[in-house]
């Protein structure tokens, strides 16, 4: 008996299907199927019950999950006391993030997490916030920082900050007066952003298709947020961006909209697996700033 085969059978429990399974194990579809027909063949059962979905357990299938469910459990317990054992935490913990709380939240946070845990590396991955999430349900990250509204199935998500969306013109633009704007003053705009994928344009677009009516489309799209203020810079008419990533942009007019254009920075996770990993997840949660309105 392999233990990997006894995680295909906890995890299609749990997620409810093979495909899921396989999702959150970061492996293939069939890779999931032969691990479960081997512990059919080397335990002489039947686990599912015929023609049944895959939460329908034969009797020994039932027996034989609390087992997996038992083993597993039992195994986390022996990795967390052997982290124990040293007297300082130590390990490596991934963080797969968005371009803006990648870039202007994590960092000051993860240097005063540093100052506490020395022999606790952390390495964080930046991309979009779709590709963010997509790192952890593959296990390419341990924790991942997104505005992504939609969180995999199986994985726990705490609201972690807050943030506005602005416009960014250009200090002779006829809108850079403005103490504030509409949704509906970017209908004729010819804006830059970022490509699909990312959190801040999905959440304006959508905002400005609710406003208005119709879509808007964008026809020139970068991957990250600082090419984006740099086009605006070189020209650009305008684009709507995260106000942390204008904070320190000189010669430029962030503009809010009103109502305010808010979104929420989330912390999604699966199984804690290390003390270090326990350890730079309680440690965020501490510093989170999402606040009930």
């Amino acid at each position: 008996m392999d233990f990997r085969e006894l995680q295909s059978l906890v995890e299609v429990m749990e997620k409810g299907s093979i495909s899921a399974a396989a999702a959150s194990l970061g492996i293939s579809q069939p890779a999931v199927s032969k691990h479960i027909a081997k512990l059919e063949r080397e335990m002489g059962v039947k686990i599912f019950a015929r023609g049944q979905k895959c939460s329908n357990l034969t009797v020994e299938g039932e027996v034989l999950y609390k087992f997996a469910r038992k083993t597993i459990s039992q195994l986390a317990d022996i990795k967390r006391d052997f982290s124990d054992i040293a007297d300082d935490v130590s390990g490596i913990v991934r963080i797969s993030a968005s371009s803006i709380p990648g870039d202007y939240i994590l960092p000051g946070i993860l240097v005063d997490f540093r100052r506490l845990y020395p022999n606790i590396e952390v390495e964080v991955r930046i991309s979009d916030s779709r590709e963010a999430v997509e790192k952890l349900v593959t296990r390419e990250s341990d924790i991942s920082v997104t505005g992504h509204g939609r969180h995999a199935s199986g994985f726990n998500t705490v609201p972690f900050a807050r943030d506005e969306l602005v416009l960014l013109v250009s200090p002779e633009h006829p809108l850079a007066e403005r103490e504030s704007i509409t949704l509906r003053d970017l209908e004729n705009m010819d804006l830059v952003g970022r490509v699909t994928g990312s959190s801040t344009s999905r959440i304006w677009e959508d905002a400005f298709k609710a406003h208005t009516g119709k879509g808007k489309h964008v026809y020139l799209k970068f991957g990250h947020v600082n090419a984006v203020v740099e086009a605006v810079k070189k020209g650009a008419e305008g684009a709507v961006i995260s106000r942390l990533a204008g904070a320190d942009v000189s010669g430029l007019a962030m503009i809010p909209f009103r109502p305010a254009l808010m979104r929420t920075f989330s912390i999604t996770y699966g199984t804690m697996t290390t003390k270090a990993m326990e350890t730079l997840l309680e440690f965020l949660l501490e510093r989170k700033t999402f606040k009930d309105d």
